[in-house]
This record gives C-alpha cells, structure tokens and sequence, in this order.
C-alpha cells in the first residue's frame, strides 16, 4: 500500500500529492503504524596509531607480532619502520595480510633517525622487537618528544643481560614502557607453558613465537604491565594454563594472570632422605615384583599355546581318521553295486555257439546252391 501511494505521489502534481501525503497519515493514524525514528550516526572513536620496529632491521623473525596485534588489537594505522620499505613489502604483504584486512591499515617508512622521529610523530604507541641496546636509550628518547604514550620493548638474550643502565632510563621516562626479555623465538610448539620471571633470571630457553607475540598484542593494552620489567619464558608445567581454558579463559585473562603472578611454577616438596631411600626400595621391590608377575604371565602364556597345539592337532587326526572311513564305506559300497554287462553278452555268444549254426550253413535240397534253376529243368522235361 505504501508503495502504491508513493507513486501515485510522484506521479501526480505537488497538490495532489500533498493530498496523497494526507491520506497517508490518516491511514497510519488508522492503522496504529508510526513513522521509523531516524538512526543516529556513531562517531568512530580514534583508535591507536602504532609504530613497529625491529632492532635486526628486518621483520622477517617478526612478521608475525603485525598480525598478531592487528587480529587481537585496535589501530588504525600500523606503520612498519625499517631502512628499506621494499624489503618491509616483501616480508610483510601476504595473502594473509590481504584476507585479515591488515593490508588496510598497514603503512610503511624508511630511513634513520630524523624519520624514525618523524613517524613517532605520527603514532601513539610503539613496539621495537629485537631491540638493540645501544641504539634504544637514543630511540626512546626520540618517542618521549614525539608523544608517544605507551611503549613495548622485548630483547632477546638467551643470558642474562646487563639491564642495569637500560632500567634507569626506563624508569626517568615519562612514557609507560614494559621491558619483556625472552629466548630465542621458535617456530614451533605454540600453546605449552608459560612463566613471568625476574628481568635477571640467569637462562631463558626458546618460547614459541606464536605465543611471545599474542603476549605482546594483549599486554600493549593491560595496566598491569606498565612500568614492569620481566622475562617470559617457558615452563614445563601447563597444568594452570590448561585449567583456565578448560574454564573457558580468554588468553587475555592468562596473560593478566601471568602478569600479576597467579600462575607459578611448581616447586617439588623436600623430601627427608630417609623417606626417599624407602621410596626408592619400595619402587625396586615393585620393579622386581613386576618382572616376576610378567614372566609368570608369559610362561602360562606359553603352556597354553602348547596346550592348544596339541588339542589342535588331535582335533585334525581325527578329523582325518573320520574322513578316510567315510570314504573307505563309499568306495565298498561302489564295488558292490557295480553292473555286470559284461558277464551277460559272454553268455549270449556261447548260446549262438552251442544251439546250432545260422541259415547259411544249412545245405540245399539239390546240392546246389541256385534252387531255382532246378526248377527250371524240371519243367522242360
């Protein structure tokens, strides 16, 4: 009906489709419809703009932390920083970037440290992966005069680093920086166990970097890592990761847990040594009981097999004792019922022998063989 009345409206001049118009309104009046409110337009809230660097200056170990804080993050603009934007591209544009919509927001810049200066101008937050000691002091004192506000600086190192000059500029910046140390980034073996230890911890093995970099996607935006400084590293014990998400935790909320320490490692109690000397005792007399009970089972294993070997080949002999009577019976039986046409036509031929001779040895009444000729004479005299 509405539609009908729209173009009737547009078709008519202006006063019957003011006409029309009223009609209109008596109708919705009539019918309880009420016009549509208009929909109020959102204003997009400003989101984060983040400037990523890599102290090797190349992202191809790191190419991942781009995805990972676009996918789990909120930035509007993700600029890449390196000496060669032609080397970023070809690390950075992939299919996935493509699909996931990174290459939306994913900017580039090149050069030294007046542009690194000038792209943190641009930016709000900062993440320098790999970060190189010598040059990090001068770098984050460039972010402080930008503006930068948060910042997130991970340092690889295997051994414990000497932080000591590090934490003090950390500490007399105005930007919120977390400082995290890991060990080498592995490809492999994403979702094990993870732990926040001390900056100083003496060893740090390899993490998973699929995990090192959802950490950093989810600490950029959490109050409980300003201003901290730690070592993330691997833990062999999972058994408290794996029950928040059975619980159906989020890894934001492991991440928080890790930060605030919830999630320790486990620390084995200390045993007396006499209570450990007879545990020791009692796992070798289990031990020893084990083997006798195995080779008790095997050895009645073993008879039983033998056992039913030999009922096996008794079952076969007289299967076959069984066979070769049946056909002992068939074959007699055969030899009894067996024809005798032979014996029957001997007989005939010594009765044809005996009982005379056939109609061509029988003599003829003239001595001749032709009868009919005699007859022949006889009549012409």
């Amino acid at each position: 009906m509405r539609t009908i009345l729209l173009l009737v409206a547009l078709a008519l001049p202006y006063s019957a489709s003011s006409f029309v118009s009223e009609l209109a309104s008596g109708l919705r009046l009539r019918t309880g419809l009420r016009p549509r409110p208009a929909v109020r337009a959102l204003t997009p809230q400003m989101a984060e703009q983040l400037i990523v660097t890599d102290g090797t200056d190349s992202f191809f170990a790191s190419r991942l932390v781009f995805q990972s804080v676009h996918d789990h993050g909120d930035y509007s603009k993700i600029t890449a920083f390196s000496s060669s934007i032609a080397e970023s591209k070809k690390m950075l544009l992939s299919r996935q970037a493509r699909y996931s919509g990174l290459v939306d927001v994913l900017t580039f810049a090149e050069g030294g440290s007046a542009e690194l200066a000038a792209a943190f101008a641009e930016s709000t937050a900062w993440i320098a992966v790999n970060a190189d000691q010598a040059t990090l002091a001068e770098q984050l004192s460039a972010a402080e005069a930008a503006g930068i506000k948060r910042a997130f600086i991970h340092l690889s190192a295997a051994d414990c680093p000497d932080t000591t000059p590090l934490a003090a500029v950390l500490e007399g910046s105005s930007v919120a920086c977390t400082l995290m140390r890991t060990g080498s980034l592995s490809k492999t073996g994403s979702g094990g166990g993870l732990l926040v230890a001390g900056l100083d911890e003496p060893t740090c093995d390899e993490v998973p970097i699929e995990d090192v970099f959802r950490f950093v996607a989810e600490a950029m935006t959490l109050p409980e890592a300003d201003g901290r400084a730690f070592s993330l590293c691997p833990s062999a014990d999972a058994t408290q990761l794996k029950e928040m998400r059975m619980a159906g935790c989020s890894r934001r909320d492991e991440v928080k847990a890790l930060l605030k320490g919830v999630i320790r490692e486990s620390v084995d109690e200390e045993l007396d040594p006499t209570e450990v000397a007879a545990k020791a005792e009692e796992t070798a007399k289990s031990e020893e009981e084990n083997k006798l009970e195995r080779e008790e089972e095997l050895k009645e294993l073993l008879a039983r097999a033998k056992q039913r070997g030999i009922e096996t080949q008794a079952r076969l002999a007289e299967e076959e004792r069984v066979k070769s009577e049946k056909r002992a019976e068939r074959l007699s039986y055969f030899e009894r019922n067996q024809p005798k046409d032979d014996d029957e036509g001997d007989s005939e031929g010594e009765g044809d022998a005996e009982g005379g001779s056939s109609d061509k040895d029988k003599p003829k009444k003239d001595g001749d063989d032709d009868d009919d000729d005699d007859d022949d004479r006889l009549a012409l005299v």
